[in-house]
């Protein structure tokens, strides 16, 4: 109901007065930028969906995308064991040195040298 308002307005009132008196009339409660439907209007279109009845359609096939994760490269201190994610855009200049013992860090995982 909420964005069937938006279609007859034609969005020209957004979430003004002229919106929040046909939302009101209708029967939609709450904030009128997530107005939903109040208690008496939720039982009318339950009732009108169940007069309704089943949406006939067919099976919907949704492809999935399939993500490949590939971790992204660390550094890690020999000394104390501290890990940094490398960006790969500075993975070019090679392992970071360690904040803390002053030695180079070693790479770890995939570097693409």
């Amino acid at each position: 109901m909420h964005e069937l308002i938006h279609a007859v307005d034609d969005c020209q009132n957004k979430h003004g007065p002229v919106f929040k008196k046909m939302a009101l009339t209708l029967g939609l409660k709450g904030p009128m930028r997530s107005a939903g439907a109040g208690p008496e209007l939720l039982v009318k279109l339950e009732a009108l969906a169940l007069s309704l009845g089943p949406y006939p359609h067919a099976r919907l096939n949704v492809p999935r995308r399939v993500v490949s994760y590939s971790p992204r490269p660390r550094a890690k201190c020999g000394v104390c064991g501290f890990t940094v994610p490398m960006l790969k855009a500075f993975i070019h200049y090679g392992p970071p040195v360690c904040p803390k013992d002053r030695v180079e860090m070693a790479a770890v995982g995939d570097w693409g040298e």
